[in-house]
């Protein structure tokens, strides 16, 4: 059955080979000229990359490789490329960059953090092109996060929607995309950060997965928890429909619902008060199964 111009997927697909770019999931509405546009390449690098693909009869939920551009391009407006080194991290990217897991994480749909590769390439969400800053004076950028909107930005800082327009030409309110860098006038965003992360543990139920909590604290005390699975099989042979994590603090129960961005790989963020004794004694598991467990006594 078409929809959007596109089929559903009827059968699980295995994810094409995709060294020198990053995997991405059709969605409703999708073209290749669109993606092409949205991430700094062209159609005819998409379908290079895609032997074989068809732009005409894209399926919902399909994976393909969006190649990163040469010489540094590839990554969506308000984000920059970054060159995997030696002992990199997503913890340490984050922090050297000065924003969170959870936002690096959004920024790079199909990159395996537990996996990166030296020569790799990543995106950056609000790094400053080299030979400019980000934001002209008096003001300072902000990075799109999941569920953003002008009206809840400008109330989480104290302007109008109005000024916050005046400050970004060209941008549309009503497209933003996670990651895309934007300019609060006036005053600079709460800095965030980064605490700690820890390795989840597969079970006998997935004995091929991985996972990864981030742990953040921003500077209005809030905790800011990030839970990523990768390599997870469809919920749905536990007689679930979506995975989401659930982590025990002295009794405490704190559940992060999750949802998944490619196939098998799942993630969620809540930001919540903190929680005493979270790292000494805090244990998470990702269910159904559970698919993941582990302490977060290791968290580093």
């Amino acid at each position: 059955m078409a929809m959007f111009g596109m089929e559903q997927v009827g059968m699980r697909q295995a994810p094409p080979s995709c060294p020198n770019g990053f995997l991405y999931q059709i969605r409703p509405g999708d073209t290749l000229w669109a993606i092409a546009q949205r991430y700094g390449t062209t159609v005819g690098a998409i379908q290079a990359a895609n032997p074989g693909i068809d732009p005409n009869s894209l399926r919902v939920a399909q994976l393909i490789c969006i190649p990163r551009a040469a010489g540094g391009g590839g990554c969506p407006a308000g984000s920059s490329p970054y060159v995997i080194r030696s002992g990199d991290t997503f913890y340490a990217i984050a922090q050297r960059s000065g924003i969170t897991v959870a936002q690096l994480t959004a920024a790079n749909p199909g990159v395996n953090p537990n996996a990166l590769r030296i020569g790799q390439t990543i995106c950056v969400p609000g790094r400053a092109p080299s030979g400019g800053a980000a934001c002209p004076a008096g003001s300072s950028p902000y990075v799109i996060r999941r569920g953003d909107t002008f009206y809840a930005i400008s109330q989480r800082f104290g302007l109008t929607v109005a000024a916050l327009q005046a400050a970004n030409p060209g941008v549309n309110p009503n497209a933003l995309q996670i990651g895309q860098l934007i300019c609060i006038p006036g005053r600079r965003p709460p800095a965030t950060t980064v605490r700690c992360s820890t390795v989840l543990n597969a079970t006998s139920s997935a004995p091929g997965a991985s996972g990864r909590v981030w742990l953040d604290t921003n500077s209005a005390g809030n905790l800011e928890i990030t839970v990523s699975g990768f390599g997870l099989p469809a919920p749905s042979i536990f007689g679930g429909t979506a995975y989401g994590a659930n982590i025990v603090v002295d009794g405490t129960q704190i559940w992060v619902p999750m949802v998944q961005t490619v196939e098998g790989r799942w993630t969620g963020t809540i930001v919540r008060p903190p929680v005493p004794n979270i790292v000494a004694r805090g244990r998470v598991g990702v269910y159904p199964g559970p698919v993941l467990t582990g302490p977060l006594a290791d968290c580093r």
